[in-house]
This record gives structure tokens, C-alpha cells and sequence, in this order.
């Protein structure tokens, strides 16, 4: 069974911007894929539409087996999502905040305490967790996000930016916790502009440009496939891919 199943995705705003254009690929279980790309590259919207919460104008999304339709979330029970946008109730506390995911998933009150104890342990929030999440930080805000994401024990995880404004070690910690989340045969789909960090827990790549795909494969591939060697970084490889083509002359007038 794949984990992910994305089939000539196709979006277009109301402004003529085509967000994303036929997009194909697929993820496999108990694998950390890494999806990247340059801003507008239609990263967001291909995880918007993996949640439920984007209509295509074509193609499918399949996840862990089931297709994607509009009012039908019986798949979400089995997925973690952290948005790039999540939709907080702010004057909530985290605790709060946690406690009304376990409602949101059906978890017994007798097993809720106990998660959402842990879940703050475990992410550092302990001390923070009866202030409003208005009044967290963006590294705060993302860390809440991911233990809501992982309260009902999911299948896949998929994260749009999960370290954006997070502290290096809390960073280090949620990379190394990602790597055992898909050693016990679960998967991890997660978009980030942290090239160094998707280089050091991701197994597979899938690179889009322009709302299409270039490359869907190892890192050792994209090496391959752009002539880098054993010294070449993943940020080194997906500038070479990207930027073909391009001019980077500088300014004329500097």
C-alpha cells in the first residue's frame, strides 16, 4: 500500500495562477519523504489538497489507500497534519488546546490525560502549556501543532514547515523523533525549506518547480542526475536542478 498517491493534480486560482499543473508521484510506507521546492513552486497547495480542504481542478489524491473527497474525513483518522497555516483556537491553552484534538479524534478520556501529559513533556511545553496559544511563539505554535498532529497515534505524518522558528535543539530533537516515527513502519511526508535538515532524515525527494515535478527519487539519484559528487549538498543539488537556465548576472544598474 502507498502512503501517498497523487495523480495529474492540477489547481488553478480564480486569478489564472496555476498553482499546480498535472502533478504525479507517489510515497511508500515507513519512509521520510522530503517535498521541496522554490516559494510559489505549489508545495502548500498539494498539502492543502492532500488535507481535504482544497478542491482540485483535476487529478486525485489517494491516502493510505483511500481517495480524497470533498466531506468524507474517515482517512484523517489515520493521518497527522501540521498546516502551514493551522487553524488555532487561540484563546485556548495548549492543554486545551490538545484536549479538544482528543475530542476532535474520539480518544477516551481515560487515555487523553496521559497523551497530552506526555505529548507536553515530551515537546518542552509543560511550563507553558496553561498560557493561551496566542501568547506562544512561532517555534511554540509548531511544536503545539505537531502533538495535536500525533495525539491519535497516526499512520502518516504530513507537515508543511514543521521547523520554521523552532530552536536548534528542539529541531534536532523532532528530526530524530521523525526518523524512528517511520522505523516503526509509519511515514513521514515533510515539506521544508531547511535543505540541510531534509538531507539528513529523508530517504526519498520529491522536487517541484512551477507546480510540476522535476525529480521524484533518492538523494544519491539527484547527485547522479545533476552530476554532483559525494561532496555536494542537497541545497547545492536543487539550486543546479531549479536554476537552469537561469540568469544570475546580478543587477545591471549595481
Amino acid at each position: 500500500m502507498k502512503a501517498i498517491e497523487v495523480l495529474g493534480l492540477s489547481k488553478t486560482y480564480s486569478r489564472g495562477k496555476r498553482a499546480v499543473d498535472g502533478l504525479s508521484f507517489e510515497v511508500g510506507t515507513g519512509t521520510v519523504a522530503g517535498f521541496i521546492g522554490r516559494n510559489g513552486a505549489g508545495k502548500t497547495t498539494t498539502i492543502n489538497a492532500m488535507a481535504g480542504i482544497l478542491r482540485p481542478d483535476a487529478g486525485s489524491v489517494s491516502i493510505l489507500g483511500e481517495a480524497v473527497r470533498p466531506g468524507d474525513w474517515r482517512y484523517k483518522s489515520r493521518v497527522g497534519f501540521l498546516m502551514e497555516r493551522p487553524n488555532y483556537v487561540e484563546n485556548l491553552t495548549g492543554r486545551e488546546y490538545l484536549r479538544f484534538a482528543c475530542v476532535m479524534q474520539k480518544i477516551p478520556k481515560s487515555e487523553a490525560t496521559a497523551r497530552i501529559e506526555e505529548l507536553l513533556g515530551f515537546f518542552e511545553l509543560d511550563s507553558e502549556a496553561g498560557k493561551t496559544i496566542r501568547d506562544y511563539s512561532k517555534g511554540m505554535k509548531k511544536k503545539i501543532s505537531l502533538a495535536a498532529a500525533l495525539i491519535h497515534n497516526p499512520e502518516l505524518l504530513v507537515l508543511d514547515e514543521p521547523l520554521e522558528g523552532v530552536d536548534p535543539v528542539s529541531a534536532n530533537m523532532i528530526k530524530n523523533f521523525l526518523l524512528s516515527f517511520a522505523e516503526k513502519g509509519k511515514s513521514v511526508f515533510v515539506s521544508s525549506h531547511e535543505l540541510g535538515a531534509i538531507e539528513k532524515i529523508c530517504g526519498d525527494l520529491v522536487i517541484v518547480d512551477n507546480g510540476r515535478l522535476l525529480y521524484r527519487g533518492t538523494a544519491d539519484g539527484l547527485k547522479a542526475a545533476v552530476g554532483g559528487d559525494g561532496q555536494t549538498s542537497l541545497e547545492e543539488l536543487f539550486v543546479s536542478l531549479v536554476a537552469k537556465g537561469r540568469k544570475s548576472d546580478g543587477l545591471s544598474w549595481l
